[in-house]
């Protein structure tokens, strides 16, 4: 008769090896941004659970018809995303969503998934960006009126252990003879599916 011998897995010399394993893959695969997919309501008002809205000293709230969540600016038919749409066609507005994840790995780099970014207007009055900060030092990507995506951003979490997720729209002052042409529609910047992930 055939006998087998098996080392319990709990006293294995590379159970422990395979633990901290595991724990770093599913670290790794882990989501970190919260309503990423901007289905979830929003802005809130604390930017470490939510979305928030900040107007820069560019504009206020008056010079927006659109800033939080639509249909339009979803990635696919029926959900929903992130927009921006200004109404002040002939000074400079300028807002973003912005979102601060915690507790990260200082020294780690982490990478920004974007699946949708797009501005409406092919024009370079108009300039919609996503931008990662931690502590001092910050990137950016920009997107177009053509190409929604994907794009992808690096950057290596500072001391602070945090970074910043800024999603922004800004629309430049024109002259009168362009802005007689201006239609508010088009000067429009929509996000959707932004996935923040420490980088494998």
């Amino acid at each position: 008769m055939l006998s087998s011998y098996r080392t319990p897995l709990r006293t294995s010399r590379w159970f422990p090896a395979l633990v901290l394993f595991l724990a770093a893959s599913a670290g790794a695969q882990q989501e970190l941004l919260k309503n990423g997919d901007f289905e979830a309501p929003f802005p809130g008002s604390d930017p470490t659970t939510n979305w928030t809205l900040v107007y820069t000293r560019d504009g206020g709230p008056a010079d927006f018809s659109i800033a939080g969540q639509t249909t339009e600016a979803s990635s696919v038919y029926g959900g929903r995303g992130a927009h921006l749409r200004a109404i002040a066609p002939r000074w400079t507005v300028h807002a973003y969503f912005k979102q601060v994840v915690t507790n990260l790995t200082a020294e780690a780099s982490y990478t920004l998934h974007i699946r949708k970014m797009k501005k409406g207007w092919d024009n370079a009055d108009l300039q919609v960006w996503a931008a990662l900060v931690s502590g001092t030092v910050s990137n950016v990507v920009f997107g177009n009126s053509t190409i929604v995506g994907p794009y992808s951003l690096v950057i290596t979490a500072d001391a602070s252990r945090q970074i910043e997720v800024q999603l922004h729209m800004k629309k430049n002052s024109m002259n009168p003879d362009t802005a007689e042409d201006y239609r508010s529609v088009r000067c429009t910047g929509w996000f959707d599916d932004f996935s923040l992930k420490l980088t494998l």
